[in-house]
Protein backbone atom coordinates (compact mmCIF):
# COMPACT_ATOMS: atom_id res chain seq x y z
CA UNK A 1 0.00 0.00 0.00
CA UNK A 2 1.34 3.44 -0.87
CA UNK A 3 1.27 6.07 1.82
CA UNK A 4 -1.36 8.76 1.48
CA UNK A 5 -0.53 11.01 4.43
CA UNK A 6 -2.80 13.91 3.38
CA UNK A 7 -5.80 11.56 3.18
CA UNK A 8 -4.97 10.02 6.55
CA UNK A 9 -4.43 13.41 8.19
CA UNK A 10 -7.78 14.72 6.92
CA UNK A 11 -9.54 11.50 7.91
CA UNK A 12 -8.07 11.58 11.41
CA UNK A 13 -9.12 15.21 11.87
CA UNK A 14 -12.70 14.38 10.87
CA UNK A 15 -12.57 11.20 12.95
CA UNK A 16 -11.38 13.11 16.03
CA UNK A 17 -14.40 15.42 15.69
CA UNK A 18 -16.76 12.42 15.37
CA UNK A 19 -15.11 10.81 18.38
CA UNK A 20 -15.41 14.03 20.44
CA UNK A 21 -19.11 14.36 19.65
CA UNK A 22 -20.12 10.71 19.96
CA UNK A 23 -17.62 8.66 21.96
CA UNK A 24 -15.61 10.74 24.41
CA UNK A 25 -18.42 11.25 26.89
CA UNK A 26 -18.23 7.52 27.77
CA UNK A 27 -14.73 6.49 26.62
CA UNK A 28 -12.90 9.66 27.68
CA UNK A 29 -11.28 12.37 25.59
CA UNK A 30 -8.14 10.30 24.97
CA UNK A 31 -9.84 6.89 24.97
CA UNK A 32 -8.88 6.07 28.55
CA UNK A 33 -12.31 4.62 29.30
CA UNK A 34 -15.14 5.47 31.68
CA UNK A 35 -12.73 6.23 34.51
CA UNK A 36 -11.19 8.98 32.37
CA UNK A 37 -14.55 10.20 31.08
CA UNK A 38 -15.90 10.65 34.60
CA UNK A 39 -13.12 13.11 35.41
CA UNK A 40 -14.76 15.67 33.09
CA UNK A 41 -17.82 15.81 35.34
CA UNK A 42 -18.16 17.49 38.75
CA UNK A 43 -17.22 15.09 41.59
CA UNK A 44 -20.84 14.65 42.72
CA UNK A 45 -21.92 13.64 39.18
CA UNK A 46 -19.22 11.04 38.45
CA UNK A 47 -21.07 7.84 39.31
CA UNK A 48 -23.42 8.29 36.30
CA UNK A 49 -26.23 6.40 38.04
CA UNK A 50 -28.69 9.23 38.67
CA UNK A 51 -29.61 9.49 34.97
CA UNK A 52 -28.06 6.32 33.57
CA UNK A 53 -29.80 3.75 35.77
CA UNK A 54 -28.74 0.14 35.32
CA UNK A 55 -32.30 -1.07 34.64
CA UNK A 56 -33.01 1.48 31.86
CA UNK A 57 -33.22 0.18 28.27
CA UNK A 58 -29.80 0.03 26.60
CA UNK A 59 -30.94 1.08 23.12
CA UNK A 60 -32.67 4.46 23.11
CA UNK A 61 -32.53 6.08 19.67
CA UNK A 62 -32.37 9.86 19.63
CA UNK A 63 -35.62 9.84 17.65
CA UNK A 64 -37.47 8.54 20.73
CA UNK A 65 -38.57 10.90 23.51
CA UNK A 66 -36.42 10.90 26.64
CA UNK A 67 -37.62 11.31 30.18
CA UNK A 68 -35.32 13.15 32.58
CA UNK A 69 -33.08 10.78 34.49
CA UNK A 70 -34.02 7.88 32.21
CA UNK A 71 -30.99 7.63 29.94
CA UNK A 72 -29.44 4.37 28.72
CA UNK A 73 -27.27 2.52 31.25
CA UNK A 74 -23.62 3.42 30.73
CA UNK A 75 -22.22 0.02 31.58
CA UNK A 76 -18.43 0.06 31.86
CA UNK A 77 -17.07 1.79 28.77
CA UNK A 78 -13.57 0.31 28.36
CA UNK A 79 -10.33 2.06 27.55
CA UNK A 80 -9.74 2.03 23.80
CA UNK A 81 -5.96 1.78 24.03
CA UNK A 82 -3.45 0.42 26.48
CA UNK A 83 -3.34 2.59 29.59
CA UNK A 84 -0.02 2.57 31.44
CA UNK A 85 -0.42 1.55 35.06
CA UNK A 86 -4.17 1.01 34.70
CA UNK A 87 -5.98 -1.67 36.63
CA UNK A 88 -8.20 -4.21 34.89
CA UNK A 89 -11.17 -1.91 35.65
CA UNK A 90 -9.91 0.57 33.04
CA UNK A 91 -10.57 -2.03 30.36
CA UNK A 92 -14.04 -2.96 31.58
CA UNK A 93 -15.34 -5.37 34.15
CA UNK A 94 -14.67 -8.45 32.00
CA UNK A 95 -11.20 -7.38 30.87
CA UNK A 96 -9.56 -10.52 32.18
CA UNK A 97 -11.69 -12.58 29.80
CA UNK A 98 -11.73 -10.05 26.96
CA UNK A 99 -8.01 -9.47 26.58
CA UNK A 100 -6.45 -6.26 25.23
CA UNK A 101 -8.47 -3.40 23.75
CA UNK A 102 -9.97 -4.49 20.43
CA UNK A 103 -8.31 -1.76 18.37
CA UNK A 104 -4.87 -3.06 19.41
CA UNK A 105 -5.38 -6.44 17.72
CA UNK A 106 -8.41 -6.50 15.37
CA UNK A 107 -8.20 -6.22 11.60
CA UNK A 108 -9.71 -2.95 10.31
CA UNK A 109 -12.76 -4.73 8.82
CA UNK A 110 -13.44 -6.57 12.08
CA UNK A 111 -13.08 -3.36 14.12
CA UNK A 112 -15.42 -1.53 11.71
CA UNK A 113 -18.02 -4.32 11.97
CA UNK A 114 -17.86 -4.39 15.78
CA UNK A 115 -18.08 -0.62 16.21
CA UNK A 116 -20.94 -0.36 13.71
CA UNK A 117 -22.88 -3.17 15.42
CA UNK A 118 -22.41 -1.89 18.98
CA UNK A 119 -21.82 1.87 19.03
CA UNK A 120 -23.01 4.25 20.15
CA UNK A 121 -24.39 2.15 22.96
CA UNK A 122 -27.72 4.00 22.98
CA UNK A 123 -28.32 3.68 19.20
CA UNK A 124 -25.98 1.23 17.42
CA UNK A 125 -25.65 1.71 13.67
CA UNK A 126 -26.84 5.31 13.62
CA UNK A 127 -23.82 6.57 11.68
CA UNK A 128 -22.98 6.09 8.02
CA UNK A 129 -20.48 3.46 6.92
CA UNK A 130 -18.05 6.27 6.07
CA UNK A 131 -18.33 7.63 9.62
CA UNK A 132 -17.76 4.19 11.15
CA UNK A 133 -14.70 3.79 8.94
CA UNK A 134 -13.42 7.18 10.15
CA UNK A 135 -13.96 6.14 13.78
CA UNK A 136 -12.14 2.87 13.06
CA UNK A 137 -9.22 4.85 11.59
CA UNK A 138 -9.16 6.99 14.74
CA UNK A 139 -9.07 3.94 17.02
CA UNK A 140 -6.36 2.27 14.96
CA UNK A 141 -4.22 5.43 14.94
CA UNK A 142 -4.81 5.80 18.69
CA UNK A 143 -3.11 2.40 19.01
CA UNK A 144 -0.15 3.24 16.75
CA UNK A 145 -1.45 1.13 13.85
CA UNK A 146 -0.86 3.72 11.13
CA UNK A 147 -0.97 1.38 8.11
CA UNK A 148 -4.29 -0.05 9.26
CA UNK A 149 -5.59 3.46 10.02
CA UNK A 150 -4.72 4.47 6.47
CA UNK A 151 -6.60 1.43 5.13
CA UNK A 152 -9.63 2.47 7.19
CA UNK A 153 -9.34 6.05 5.87
CA UNK A 154 -9.30 4.69 2.32
CA UNK A 155 -12.37 2.58 3.13
CA UNK A 156 -14.10 5.73 4.47
CA UNK A 157 -13.34 7.48 1.20
CA UNK A 158 -14.66 4.49 -0.77
CA UNK A 159 -17.83 4.62 1.37
CA UNK A 160 -18.44 8.23 0.34
CA UNK A 161 -16.50 10.36 2.83
CA UNK A 162 -15.14 13.57 1.38
CA UNK A 163 -13.03 15.82 3.60
CA UNK A 164 -14.17 19.44 3.82
CA UNK A 165 -11.96 21.68 1.70
CA UNK A 166 -8.98 23.28 3.42
CA UNK A 167 -9.83 26.80 4.56
CA UNK A 168 -13.58 26.24 4.39
CA UNK A 169 -15.96 27.04 7.25
CA UNK A 170 -16.82 23.33 7.45
CA UNK A 171 -13.12 22.42 7.84
CA UNK A 172 -12.73 25.10 10.55
CA UNK A 173 -15.68 23.64 12.52
CA UNK A 174 -14.28 20.11 12.27
CA UNK A 175 -10.83 21.23 13.36
CA UNK A 176 -12.31 23.18 16.31
CA UNK A 177 -14.23 20.13 17.55
CA UNK A 178 -11.23 17.84 16.94
CA UNK A 179 -9.05 20.12 19.07
CA UNK A 180 -11.38 19.40 22.00
CA UNK A 181 -10.27 15.76 21.91
CA UNK A 182 -6.63 16.72 22.29
CA UNK A 183 -7.24 18.82 25.42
Amino acid sequence: MTSNEPLLAAALTDAAALYAMNCSVCHGPTGGGLAEARLRFPPDERNCSRCHKANNPIVQPLTSPFVDNDMFPVGNAPALHKVEGATADAYGADAAQAGPPLATVAAPQALFAYVKATMPRYDPGRHSDAEYWLLSAHLLAMNDRQAEAEAAAQAAEAAGWLPPAAGSAARARVEHVAEGVAE
